[in-house]
């Protein structure tokens, strides 16, 4: 499978030991993905980066469309990590990936909120759906059913908002809590799962639209 490109940051001295291993992750989950999806060339960037982590996993991704490149960042450093290194890098990577093949559709990086909401719940269905023995992610079930329906409420009338303001919804802010837009993105993609009997592999090419009825 040759539609990863790696690029493991050369001045990053830690990623020397655990390199390969990671390699070896990819190159096993991507089969999996593939399976699930569609092929689609990526490179992907891999750096020890300690502050772009989230603290509670060690290891953080971003896609960019432009250059169609995931960014991973990894704290090696990191007590979580190291005793849950293979579950991570695998998870992040099956997260990132959903994103490469939804953007094919549906653009998401300047898209509106529910565009966004929409893209992060399938990408948290997506790593169920690849790794069915684990629990969802700590992002993705930060709030009760009454937090979420109060979110919800919010976020209803601004759907259609663009821009940075959107990002305190995902990373919080004043007034949103930090994840807010992780977990009702997760809530309102697995009410369509559950509604459709589809899976979040077969939902992807879905306008944001479909979600919400």
């Amino acid at each position: 499978m040759h539609i990863l490109h790696y690029h493991f940051l050369q001045t990053n001295k830690e990623l020397g030991e655990v390199a390969e291993r990671m390699r070896e992750i990819f190159d096993a989950t991507i089969e999996k993905i593939v399976s699930l999806t569609e092929e689609v060339e990526t490179d992907i960037v891999i750096r020890h980066s300690p502050q772009n982590v989230i603290s509670e996993l060690g290891i953080s991704g971003q896609y960019t469309k432009d250059a169609r490149c995931i960014d991973i960042y990894v704290d090696l450093d990191n007590t979580h990590l190291k005793n849950n290194f293979e579950t991570e890098v695998a998870r992040t990577l099956i997260h990132e990936y959903m994103h490469v093949v939804r953007e094919q559709y549906v653009p998401w990086e300047n898209g509106t909120l529910l565009d966004s909401l929409i893209a992060e719940g399938l990408t948290q269905s997506f790593e169920l759906e690849v790794q069915p023995e684990l629990p969802p992610s700590i992002y993705a079930t930060s709030f009760t059913e009454d937090e979420l329906q109060d979110l919800w409420n919010k976020a209803k009338d601004i759907l259609d908002q663009r821009g940075w303001a959107n990002d305190e919804w995902f990373f919080g802010g004043d007034n949103i809590k930090r994840w807010s837009g992780y977990s009702l993105g997760f809530k309102l993609v697995q009410e369509k799962i559950k509604e459709s009997g589809l899976k979040s592999s077969e939902l992807y090419k879905l306008p944001s639209a479909e979600f919400i009825g």
